[in-house]
Formats: C-alpha cells, sequence, structure tokens
C-alpha cells in the first residue's frame, strides 16, 4: 500500500466521522417534497475526486445543469438512502454493492421545491459508468481540493423560507456549478478541511 493510498485511507475515515451516521427522519419544511443524492468520491491516485453529472436539456427539473445522481423519494424507496442508492443506479449505473456508505450531510432546501438529504460514499477508483442518456449527458471528476478553496466560489444573497440563504456558484473548467450542487460542496468542503485530513 503506497503512501497516497494510506493518506487517502485516512481521509475518508476522518470524513466518515465529521459525517452523520444516519440521516434525519424528519419530514421535509411544508410545501417541499424529500429527494436523496449520492455524493461520490473516490481516490485517483492518491487524490480524492468527487464525480458530479451534467443533466440533459430533456429532464423536466434543471435542465442542464451539474448535479449529483439523486432525485425525488419514490413511493417503492425504503427510505432516502434507498432513494439516493437507486437513483445513482439508474442515472449512472452506480451498483449498490460498489458503494461504501460514509455518512449523510445536513439536508438543502431548495427554491425549486425540494429539501435534499445528500449521502456521501466511496466508489471504487475503477468505477465505470452507465448512463442513462435521457437525463445525463455527461459525467465528470473534479478534485475535492479545487472545492475546499473558498475564495472561487462566488455568492448572491436571498431569502427562502423566511430565512437569509445562500446561493453559491463555483466556476470549474467549462462548467457553472451553482444552486444545491454548490450549496453541498461547500458544506462538504468545510467538512473536509475541518477533519484536518483533507487530501487532494
Amino acid at each position: 500500500m503506497n503512501r497516497g493510498t494510506l493518506d487517502t485511507d485516512r481521509f475518508f475515515g476522518a470524513l466518515r466521522g465529521a459525517l452523520s451516521p444516519v440521516a434525519t427522519s424528519e419530514p421535509p419544511p411544508p410545501g417541499l417534497r424529500s429527494a436523496g443524492v449520492l455524493v461520490p468520491l473516490r481516490d485517483a491516485g492518491g487524490e480524492v475526486t468527487v464525480t458530479l453529472a451534467r443533466r440533459t436539456e430533456r429532464v423536466p427539473h434543471h435542465k442542464g445543469q451539474i448535479c449529483f445522481p439523486g432525485g425525488s423519494r419514490d413511493p417503492g424507496d425504503r427510505d432516502l438512502l434507498g432513494t439516493a442508492l437507486r437513483e445513482a443506479e439508474e442515472e449512472l449505473g452506480i451498483r449498490g454493492d460498489d458503494v461504501e456508505l460514509l455518512g449523510a450531510m445536513e439536508r438543502v432546501p431548495t427554491v425549486t421545491g425540494f429539501c435534499i438529504q445528500p449521502f456521501v460514499a466511496r466508489i471504487p477508483r475503477e468505477a465505470r459508468f452507465h448512463l442513462d442518456g435521457f437525463e445525463v449527458a455527461e459525467t465528470f471528476d473534479a478534485p475535492l481540493s479545487v472545492f475546499t478553496d473558498f475564495s472561487r466560489y462566488r455568492a448572491a444573497g436571498t431569502t427562502f423560507l423566511g430565512k437569509p440563504y445562500m446561493v453559491y456558484f463555483f466556476d470549474y473548467g467549462r462548467f457553472t456549478i451553482w444552486g444545491a450542487t454548490a450549496r453541498i460542496l461547500h458544506s462538504l468542503a468545510e467538512l473536509a478541511r475541518g477533519t484536518g485530513a483533507s487530501r487532494g
């Protein structure tokens, strides 16, 4: 086992300790629909990367936006983790057996009417994706470390659910990541830096 692998294993262990072991069971705020997303991380040769997807222009919500695999809870989902895993397999072909759950993050309400529960997971370095051509146009991996540079975020303040709400924007190559996805990445970066074991 090389030094990079040891460092990333240490990072994943520290991140697991910083995340909640279980998601909240509280109902979403009034008027919002429960949704679950998977935040896939992997060790790419000693560097932790996060897998993101770009939605097609044909989907009903969030056309063309950068996102994590996920969606609204279906009646058949046992819980929101079940939602996130089902959607990750449907959209990207990530099999549940290949997912190592690290923990849950705080829920993210969105102005588009959802209350998103993110689940952070480790996926195999060699994972290959099989995209749902209707929902997902492409995927890409970005080093988690770029999102820990908070000077790269732009933010716009608004009010949502009666409280101040920051909408984040992050430019990465030809992509602009914003909304709930940027908010989740910002929160994940805070957790990663807080562990003292940020790797990238």
